[in-house]
């Protein structure tokens, strides 16, 4: 499946008073484990408690990270979209995500490798997962019954591209396309499967193949 070129936005420039590109330039650089909130106040040069107030938590910096990457992936007029199948809408939102992740990319490949048995971490991670996820099929147009089979399939197909990318840093993404390409070739297999097997309730099954 070819990919269509897309208009994403350049990243964000980094304002170093900006807390939350203050935080994760200090994970970058010293890594999650070392990272404090104390620390982070400390940095910005601003009392304790205006820090705790925008994040109560380390892990609130991984909160407020995926809401910034889910408002990023979502900057483009609704037009864009009209003239896509379904499948297509999901290819280009899911790069999308991953593309308004690359300035990020070096701090999510630490922390990855760094918060490992983090029940915290893994927590937050979950939560922008599935809030990601949910975006992605609300804007790709996906409705009815079939909701939560598409929940769940796309946020498969989402985890197993995560794995990819932060392994994988090549710059033309070749093999995190080609498994992209073939998760929604499955997925729009499974949805026939199921409309076949279910033909009183078509319309249960994830829409993936609609043109």
């Amino acid at each position: 499946m070819a990919r269509k070129p897309r208009n994403t936005p350049e990243a964000e420039p980094v304002t170093l008073r900006d807390p939350l590109d203050t935080a994760l330039g200090m994970i970058a650089t010293s890594g999650w484990r070392s990272f404090s909130l104390v620390e982070l106040a400390r940095e910005l040069g601003v009392p304790l408690g205006e820090v705790y107030r925008q994040f109560p938590s380390r892990a609130a910096v991984l909160d407020r990270l995926g809401r910034r990457l889910d408002q990023r992936m979502l900057e483009l007029a609704a037009i864009d979209l009209d003239d896509m199948s379904v499948r297509e809408r999901l290819f280009e939102l899911i790069m999308r995500r991953f593309d308004v992740m690359k300035p990020y990319r070096d701090v999510l490949v630490r922390l990855a490798r760094e918060s490992r048995g983090d029940l915290a971490v893994a927590g937050v991670s979950l939560g922008n997962m599935t809030r990601a996820v949910g975006k992605i099929i609300d804007a790709a147009g996906i409705r009815g019954p079939g909701l939560l089979l598409a929940h769940n399939a796309v946020s498969l197909l989402y985890l197993r591209l995560v794995r990819i990318w932060l392994q994988d840093d090549d710059p033309e993404q070749a093999r995190l396309l080609a498994e992209l390409d073939k998760g929604l070739a499955r997925l729009e297999e499974g949805a026939r499967r199921l409309c076949r097997f279910m033909p009183r309730r078509r319309a249960a099954a994830p829409d993936v193949a609609a043109a």
